[in-house]
């Protein structure tokens, strides 16, 4: 426990993982390398956190993610290559938001697809893609198919579990994702909420096949921004904020598009 007489800012100096021993007296925290919680934002492993996993993404594909080691932050696997590879057209929908508590963030879900969107739009392998703003245009719709291996005798709330994705347009696939970290902002050794120096983010991303919902691709991005990684359009390494974040972050995702 720490004195309550002394007026040494312990935990201050904690926060900022530079402990100095200045009661002359042993603590295990000054033996430990220091955490920096202002460059890794809104990161841990609380167990009852969400997942960035669409609704209408079956968990056994979502799985298949987490048991990928990431390169770059980054786990991804291209689940069918044969479509993969005769992708033409790409429409994109607006990532489901799933930010939480307080670090809740409204535009999470339109700023990160909107990353997406911009970086296959720069592809030249793509003759076509539709960005979010015009999926109602391009008439995409979720809706709800009756499960057919529910029993007759379950209520009628039951029948509709099966989200799909359906397109009536001429589009090959479908880029689908969820948000559930893009923040800023940290907590503190004293419970306090802070603002962080860098951003972090969580979120995935799948390709979709609206005829068969067979998923063609998929990706899943958590972390916060390293010192390794460097702002595209400058030779020195720089602090992002969260939207400059999501886009180099969304580089990085993307990268099998671009081979």
């Amino acid at each position: 426990m720490i004195p309550q007489a002394s007026s040494v800012p312990l935990e201050d100096a904690l926060d900022k993982g530079q402990a100095q021993n200045d009661l002359e007296m042993h603590r295990p925290w000054d033996e430990a390398p220091p955490l920096y919680y202002d460059i890794n934002p809104h990161m841990s492993d609380g167990i009852n956190e969400p997942h960035p996993m669409p609704a209408y993404i079956k968990r056994k594909t979502y799985n298949q993610l987490l048991n990928i080691a990431p390169i770059n932050q980054v786990q991804s696997k291209i689940f069918n290559r044969k479509l993969f590879d005769r992708i033409q057209r790409i429409g994109v929908l607006e990532f489901e938001n799933k930010t939480f508590a307080l670090f809740k963030d409204k535009a999470a879900g339109k700023v990160v697809s909107q990353q997406a969107y911009h970086e296959l739009r720069i592809n030249k392998n793509y003759s076509n893609v539709i960005p979010p703003q015009m999926m109602e245009d391009a008439r995409f719709k979720i809706v709800k198919r009756p499960n057919n291996h529910v029993k007759q005798k379950q209520s009628k709330s039951n029948d509709e579990l099966k989200t799909e994705l359906v397109s009536t347009d001429g589009v090959d696939a479908v880029l689908v994702g969820a948000v559930t970290k893009y923040s800023n902002m940290y907590r503190d050794r004293r419970g306090s909420i802070q603002k962080g120096i860098a951003s972090g983010l969580e979120f995935s991303v799948f390709l979709v096949d609206p005829r068969t919902q067979e998923v063609i691709w998929g990706a899943r991005f958590v972390g916060s921004q390293k010192l390794g990684f460097r702002n595209f359009s400058r030779k020195k390494a720089s602090w992002l904020n969260k939207e400059g974040f999501a886009r180099l972050a969304m580089k990085y995702v993307l990268k099998d598009f671009r081979n």
